[in-house]
């Protein structure tokens, strides 16, 4: 960046420009927040937001949607085998209600508090012309990482269920392991394996649908925050122009 002090111009130089691109979620909230207090002065030129940084923000918003959708994915599954009590929270097979609730609130932590940090940001933000845009794109990325989370935990975990842990390629597996020189002397209960198996499969599909409504709660409360914050922008500009 270059000061003319002759002509009074701000002369932005490529390196300006680069270092400008959010490329982490607090970076892309940052430059929202400086917009928005520019903005709350004067509009912003169009050019002051050039395409590829609007495309930075698309695709942190993507980037970090798809983390902590891949959390929740990980997660969940073990909330529900917990619940089953097919696994043990805190060392103890039953749980109480406590040890329910909080398996639940570990869960959904993550994408809740990721979402409600969002829409705290987005309310409070004046969306001038150019905070706008940063938004619309922070927001369209982190909706389409919440989308594609939703449909790939869909396909993956129906086909893991029906197809991958199938019956019949379920029993296949065993009898080939038990077939193997060495195995029968170690007196391995395929039964009690064949069951539990059966077990984690009955709570991908639980699963799969929980991580589903978690995910679209996440994008209510992000579009949720875009109709706030809006409105918040519409009143702001009226209330101005009235004194003006």
């Amino acid at each position: 960046m270059a000061n003319n002090e002759d002509q009074g111009l701000l002369i932005m130089t490529d390196k300006t420009d680069k270092s400008a691109r959010p490329k982490s979620l607090i970076q892309a909230i940052s430059e929202i927040e400086q917009f928005s207090v520019a903005e709350m002065h004067s509009e912003l030129p169009e050019g002051a937001m050039p395409t590829a940084t609007g495309f930075s923000f698309l695709e942190v918003g993507t980037k970090s949607s798809l983390l902590s959708g891949a959390v929740t994915a990980l997660t969940t599954p073990l909330m529900i085998a917990a619940g089953e009590e097919l696994i043990p929270v805190f060392g103890d097979r039953e749980l109480t209600l406590f040890d329910k609730l909080f398996s639940v609130l570990i869960t959904v932590a993550i994408p809740v508090s990721f979402a409600l940090f969002i829409f705290v940001i987005l309310t409070r933000s004046y969306a001038g012309n150019i905070t706008r845009k940063a938004i619309n794109s922070l927001v369209g990325g982190l909706c389409t990482g919440k989308a594609i989370m939703i449909v790939f935990v869909m396909i993956l975990f129906h086909y893991v269920c029906f197809v991958t842990l199938s019956s019949a390629n379920v029993i296949r597996a065993i009898n080939w392991v038990s077939g193997i020189f060495f195995v029968p002397a170690l007196h391995i209960d395929f039964e009690s394996i064949y069951r539990k198996i059966m077990d984690i499969k009955s709570v991908l599909i639980p699963s799969a649908y929980f991580i589903a409504f978690v995910n679209i709660l996440f994008i209510g409360i992000v579009s949720l925050a875009l109709v706030i914050g809006r409105h918040k922008t519409k009143i702001r500009k009226e209330f101005l122009r009235e004194w003006e």
